[in-house]
């Protein structure tokens, strides 16, 4: 119904009212618990899909499956129930940032197909004051919450590392884990923070915040598509220097060639692309496999880019992801997208005898050596 019908008539507005609209939508039917049984109408076969095969532990954090909602697709926080009941395991919210932001001019987020986006938003952000204040409102909900944290444009860089703690400090009551964002490419200067002396600070720094305000959480470094193997190699190690959780792999891709195949009006556009490109798919999966090669089980990978199937997740998780997140999927495939590819995991672990998601994760990650 959502591809037939729905997508048609919400392809008539610009793609970020598009998003408004639907993130709106599953605000309000927060209301209260008849209008959230209602939204399981649209939900795959019309119910929250569970199956404790799906469980995953994600560096001592719970999940009922793989599937998380991306940063970006909910910046404020204000339908994490929702998304939540469409099947999801958890949301990350954000980017969140130390202040208020408006991000760059519109237009800036556009569908280049009906699976793939590119955008240039800029991080646009109410800010973590209002973050915060939104994200209480859920309190005793039970739907596990991940921070990704950003860093403003206007920020001084030498100070990036305080920028983010005090974002990791304010936000601390509320997260179940932290990723902190080093790689959108939308804001200038951001990207070169993924450094090992630049990263090291800021994760000392994030991880020094969580413990003056009562221990360690889970924490993510989020890095870009476009970094080479190398590069990788010293996230890897200051990942472990630093002992977090593991690594975000990856954020959308700013390579004018990928852009291009949608017309080359794109080639030279600001902006990174992201959705169900085939080439970008197999950059993010590539990184995911080097990553896990790299690092075995010392590091958990949430794997990022092109996940809008049953088949495509898999990929993902046999090149070494143990969490999944989508963002441009939600768009594509619409509102069943997470109880379609839950189900279809299952399906494939019954069919081949599999009786846990981690007997999977990293078996493929050889096929994807460089």
């Amino acid at each position: 119904m959502y591809k037939e019908i729905l997508r048609p008539i919400l392809n008539k507005f610009d793609s970020e009212t598009f998003h408004d609209i639907a993130r709106e939508s599953l605000h309000f039917a927060e209301i209260s618990p008849l209008t959230l049984r209602l939204l399981e109408f649209f939900a795959y076969q019309h119910r929250r899909f569970a199956d404790p095969r799906l469980n995953v532990n994600l560096g001592g954090l719970e999940l009922e499956n793989p599937l998380i909602v991306g940063a970006g697709w909910d910046k404020a926080g204000r339908a994490v129930l929702g998304l939540w009941h469409l099947g999801f395991a958890c949301v990350e919210v954000g980017s969140v940032l130390e202040f208020k932001q408006p991000g760059n001019p519109k237009p800036r987020l556009f569908m280049v197909s009906n699976g793939a986006a590119i955008n240039w938003l800029g991080f646009n952000s109410p800010g973590m004051d209002l973050v915060a204040k939104n994200l209480n409102g859920y309190e005793g909900s039970g739907v596990p919450i991940g921070i990704s944290i950003g860093l403003n444009k206007d920020a001084n860089r030498s100070r990036a590392d305080e920028s983010y703690a005090a974002v990791a400090e304010k936000m601390y009551p509320y997260a179940d884990y932290f990723a902190v964002n080093v790689s959108s490419p939308n804001t200038p200067g951001l990207r070169k923070l993924q450094g090992k002396q630049s990263g090291g600070d800021i994760l000392r720094a994030v991880n020094e915040a969580m413990e003056g305000k009562g221990g360690r959480k889970p924490l993510f470094i989020k890095i870009a598509p476009e970094l080479p193997f190398k590069e990788i190699d010293d996230v890897i190690e200051i990942a472990l220097d630093h002992s977090i959780t593991g690594i975000v792999a990856s954020n959308t891709a700013n390579v004018p060639e990928l852009k291009a195949r949608y017309g080359e009006r794109w080639r030279n556009e600001r902006g990174g692309l992201s959705g169900d490109d085939e080439e970008y798919r197999l950059m993010t999966t590539r990184q995911v496999a080097h990553i896990y090669r790299q690092a075995g089980d010392r590091l958990e990978i949430m794997g990022v880019g092109g996940v809008n199937s049953s088949e495509t997740a898999l990929q993902k998780i046999k090149a070494g992801a143990k969490a999944l997140q989508l963002v441009t999927a939600i768009r594509g495939e619409g509102t069943a997208v997470a109880g379609k590819i839950n189900s279809g995991i299952v399906e494939y672990m019954e069919s081949e005898g599999v009786k846990t998601l981690g007997e999977l994760v990293g078996v493929d990650a050889g096929k994807y050596s460089e």
